[in-house]
């Protein structure tokens, strides 16, 4: 790990016991400079952010990881997931077809299986390439190996090339499943067994 950030997961019990929401409101900040760019170009604001962030840690089985810097103390990246089902009566819980626009990913939870979904990962743009994204991927997957996930699955646009680089590199496959809904985005898939 590089010395200059830690690594840390939060948990929702976390979250609730940051008193003054700085937090919450370093992680929206992250969201807003990460998706603003290319090729999200989103434009989130950041009360919309602190709303979802809370609903996002409600999920079943959510994981917060986050890097922070180890002088100036403020959140450099995270990486935020679920667990996924096939279906579900809690709005809450996220499902295959809710990320993908179709049925294609439901064999991922043949025999009781278990998929995790990654639906944010960012770094601050000044600390990219330093080795924090792949650091918060590698916490991620061991904290999901001891709660004995079988699958971690991600979906990045065709033109993120970072984040492709860096699914090679741990040893992710591209499926052949594209997004319904965005057909720019592709899933990757990490067996933890």
């Amino acid at each position: 790990m590089a010395d200059f950030f830690d690594v840390q997961v939060i948990t929702l019990i976390d979250l609730r016991s940051d008193q003054y929401g700085l937090l919450i409101s370093d992680l929206a900040e992250i969201i807003c400079e990460v998706f603003s760019e290319p090729p999200w170009n989103e434009s989130f604001s950041a009360p919309r952010i602190t709303f979802g962030l809370g609903f996002e840690m409600m999920r079943k089985n959510a994981i917060l990881v986050i890097a922070r810097h180890k002088k100036e103390g403020h959140l450099i990246g995270y990486i935020l997931g679920q667990e996924l089902v096939v279906e579900s009566d809690d709005p809450r819980d996220q499902t295959f077809f809710k990320i993908s626009g179709g049925y294609a990913l439901d064999f991922l939870a043949n025999n009781n299986q278990r998929t995790f979904y990654v639906g944010g990962l960012g770094v601050r743009s000044k600390y990219r390439r330093l080795g924090v994204a792949e650091q918060l991927s590698t916490t991620l997957i061991s904290e999901l190996r001891r709660h004995k996930f079988d699958y971690r699955i991600g979906r990045t646009d065709l033109q993120a090339y970072g984040m492709r680089k860096l699914y090679s590199k741990q040893g992710f496959k591209e499926l052949p499943v594209h997004d319904i809904n965005y057909p720019e985005r592709s899933d990757w898939l990490l067996s933890l067994n």
